[in-house]
């Protein structure tokens, strides 16, 4: 758990959360380096995985250049002695010990996480001034590092163009922070943001929150009523018995189609069934890695296993997330951006398995006795959506 100190979590959500940065000391106290510098430079030359090398030349145009990995040690060896970075990004979906510092978070919907970006700067390095449209955690994990904030032209027109880079031309300093190591800032959505590292071996972990614009909310949801065939109800003609011309769109008409419209957007069984679908949908990247169904797993396999197991833990690729039916208050369990059949499955297993990354067999042992339980842990353990694991 976050370290806040006096502040009450109750409180951070309120007066914090999506609305203005915090500055945490001793964030994480129990926190080990999960990987070296070293390794993370492994981690940017495997084509699997995405990275980024940002140079800024602070006296030769364009000032800012950006490299996409995967990298070879040449790169690196290239590199000059200040003023770059390395990014790594989903770290969390390779590092099962970058995945369990998630669980530091669990004050917040598992579902709403983006990954976790890690990267190393030497003195100087930096990806310059922007701002993000998602919640993001910066834990400094080694070094030191100063952040500039604004919540000015915080806005699309005002990064400079033709950069690969989003930079913002203007940037008006309103704050001015120094993270040493073990600090944290949280920073909402469209705060512009400017971070310098003091030091060589700089390495900052950025846990990141998903956001999502209406736009993407509307496509999507489209794409559902389209796909399933739901609410396929016909627009209704307005009354035409005061229609002047033949060419004209009285009111009343679109008036009907936002009538029709609303009738989605007032179903809330519709509306449950694609946002936990759409919620659990995993990006294109993170698709690609996951793996495919192994059928040469047995069910006799798994319940061997199953007997000597000191837990199971989810893939880090996979979202699990469960609505609790306001009829019944049975969990209606989405994964991966589908809804799963559970009708026969004990309620608090898949609670459980949606709340919780790892599991141990403790914790398993009130619901393996059942068929149906049994059936559904192996079948996710056959599409290797969970795996045995030492604690």
């Amino acid at each position: 758990m976050i370290n806040f100190k006096t502040l009450a979590v109750s409180d951070f959500l309120r007066s914090y959360w999506q609305k203005k940065p915090l500055v945490l000391e001793n964030a994480l106290p129990n926190f080990n380096q999960p990987l070296s510098a070293d390794e993370l430079a492994g981690l940017a030359m495997d084509d699997e995985i995405e990275s980024r090398l940002v140079r800024e030349t602070p006296k030769k145009p364009p000032y800012w250049l950006l490299k996409r990995g995967p990298f070879t040690e040449h790169d690196f060896t290239r590199l000059p002695k200040s003023h770059w970075t390395l990014l790594v990004q989903g770290v969390d979906r390779f590092i099962p010990e970058v995945a369990a510092l998630l669980d530091n978070f669990n004050f917040l919907p598992q579902w709403r996480v983006d990954d976790v970006m890690i990267s190393y700067a030497v003195e100087h390095g930096s990806v310059g001034p922007h701002y993000d449209n998602y919640d993001v955690f910066l834990y400094q994990a080694q070094g030191s590092r100063k952040w500039l904030l604004t919540t000015q032209n915080c806005h699309a027109e005002n990064y400079i163009a033709d950069l690969e880079l989003r930079i913002m031309k203007q940037f008006n300093i309103e704050q001015e922070i120094i993270l040493h190591e073990g600090d944290m800032l949280y920073l909402p959505p469209h705060i512009g943001h400017y971070g310098i590292a003091l030091s060589n071996d700089c390495m900052t972990y950025s846990f990141g929150y998903r956001s999502y614009t209406s736009s993407e909310m509307w496509d999507n949801l489209s794409e559902y009523l389209l796909e399933h065939k739901k609410n396929d109800l016909l627009y209704n003609d307005p009354s035409w018995s005061n229609l002047k011309a033949p060419g004209e769109i009285p009111k009343q008409a679109f008036q009907q189609a936002q009538k029709l419209l609303k009738t989605v957007l007032t179903d809330d069984v519709l509306l449950g069934q694609w946002f936990g679908r759409f919620i659990t949908m995993l990006d294109s990247h993170a698709e690609s890695l996951l793996p495919l169904i192994n059928k040469k797993r047995t069910l006799n396999q798994f319940l061997n296993k199953l007997k000597k197991a000191k837990q199971i833990t989810r893939n880090p690729l996979c979202r699990f997330a469960y609505i609790n039916d306001e009829n019944s208050g049975l969990p209606i369990l989405y994964i991966n951006g589908e809804y799963w059949e559970t009708t026969s499955i004990t309620p608090d297993l898949i609670r459980r398995i949606a709340n919780h990354r790892c599991l141990t067999l403790k914790e398993l042992a009130p619901f393996v006795d059942k068929n149906e339980n049994q059936k559904f842990l192996y079948k996710l353990w056959q599409l290797q959506w969970i795996e045995f694991t030492t604690v």
